[in-house]
């Protein structure tokens, strides 16, 4: 199109210097006393350059006039590039830990910075780091103050950022309380429901945790699997805080469906229901549990049940032995049971099985008792001493079983009468504290 115009002016042109060249014509200009008479090409030239004349005056008067206001927007335009660069060089120090060079480069141009509250927030940053909390506390207000006018992400964002530093420094009840409030003006906010739920978890605030997790769940404010994990830790924290066995009832009662299926939850309320007594609960719950997942930690409990008929339970634990024939934790949990039953050989054997798979320092310590209470006292030193060196070294160390000092009869699982006499079967294990059984 413009080519299209550009040669229709060149051709109207031509045109018009055609006809001009043989007709040029004149113009004459009279005022008494004087006339001027000249061609028409010339006259235009003439007028050419008086107008050219006049252009260049007034633009000389314009750029005289105007200059002061081009300086200062040729400074606020440098100025603000000028402040671009120092943003973008002090976050890199802030990065790099060059802490004092990062604010000196965020607070030089502050003013002339077209993003402030970066600048703020990364100068609380880096003067938290400097432990000046003085000045954190400064910019955090300034930052603030700067987004009241604008966008509500904005002070979002600098209460995120306040509620980090704020934590960072050892204020967690003050961060804790600053976030509740901004998850009272954005409760759908991933990040806010994020660290909210992080801060409830570290100051144990389980009950809360859970109702924070629903509404992640309901936002979608954190993946599935972190998720799943948190509420089984809020779950068990629920239990294992409970004071008396009402509160522990109350808050497995409290928990969805899902949770209470979890193996790690069913032993945190097991050992709730040891811990006020409730043993046969426990048994109950393990035992039914066991019979659709196995869950070394709920076997290790059963071994220290106290229940009316530790017959049974040994029984029960022989059932388990088919599929899990070499299980340490299972090994030390019918030994703990025949130690309950007085069957000291049958005890023995068992723990003897689990020192040797030696992932179990419980199993060392458990059969030291046994020889203890039985006065094998060299046998149980023996023990005691590669159960310490098994400890310190967390590896597997090669234990040599001690040989028996007196003669113990097998004669057979199930039978409680096991012993060399009556007298040696009924021999009290006055070593066992309360907390191995």
């Amino acid at each position: 199109m413009r080519f299209l115009l550009f040669l229709f002016l060149a051709l109207a042109a031509g045109i018009g210097l055609t006809l001009f060249a043989e007709n040029p014509g004149y113009v004459l200009l009279t005022r008494e006393p004087w006339t001027l008479e000249t061609s028409l090409s010339l006259f235009f030239l003439g007028l050419l350059v008086v107008f050219g004349f006049f252009y260049l005056l007034l633009r000389l008067l314009d750029n005289f006039i105007n200059t002061p206001a081009r300086m200062r927007r040729w400074k606020q335009q440098r100025n603000r590039q000028q402040a671009i660069d120092d943003t973008r060089l002090g976050i890199i120090d802030a990065i790099c830990g060059h802490w004092a060079q990062a604010e000196k480069r965020l607070q030089r141009k502050l003013a002339h910075s077209p993003q402030r509250e970066i600048n703020l927030l990364t100068s609380a940053w880096a003067a938290q780091q400097q432990n000046e909390h003085a000045k954190r506390d400064e910019y955090i207000a300034t930052a603030r103050s700067c987004a009241d006018s604008k966008e509500e992400n904005t002070e979002l964002a600098v209460g995120l950022v306040q509620c980090a530093l704020l934590e960072q420094s050892g204020n967690t009840e003050q961060a804790l309380e600053m976030l509740q409030s901004l998850y009272q003006q954005a409760p759908a906010n991933p990040a806010v429901i994020n660290n909210l739920a992080r801060l409830l978890q570290n100051t144990g605030q389980w009950q809360e945790l859970l109702g924070m997790l629903d509404a992640a769940k309901k936002h979608h404010a954190m993946p599935e699997p972190e998720m799943a994990a948190m509420q089984a830790t809020a779950a068990c924290g629920l239990l294992d805080s409970a004071g008396n066995f009402s509160e522990a009832e109350s808050a497995w009662k409290s928990l969805p469906r899902k949770l209470r299926l979890q193996t790690d939850v069913i032993s945190s309320y097991c050992r709730a229901l040891m811990r006020f007594e409730h043993h046969q609960d426990a048994e109950a719950l393990i035992r039914n549990t066991l019979k659709n997942e196995w869950s070394t930690d709920l076997v290790e409990l059963y071994g220290l049940l106290q229940t009316d008929n530790p017959a049974a339970q040994l029984k029960q634990a022989e059932t388990w032995l088919a599929d899990h024939q070499t299980n340490t934790t299972l090994m030390l949990c019918m030994g703990r049971l025949a130690i309950k039953n007085q069957l000291w050989g049958l005890a023995r054997s068992y723990l003897e099985v689990a020192v040797q798979n030696a992932d179990s320092n419980q199993a060392f310590l458990e059969l030291a008792r046994l020889f203890e209470s039985l006065g094998e006292d060299e046998s149980a030193l023996e023990t005691y001493k590669h159960g310490l060196q098994n400890s310190l070294h967390d590896r597997k160390q090669t234990f040599k079983i001690p040989a028996q000092q007196r003669p113990v009869r097998k004669t057979g699982k199930g039978d409680e009468s096991e012993a060399s006499d009556s007298k040696d079967a009924q021999l009290p294990s006055l070593a066992y504290s309360n907390e191995s059984k």
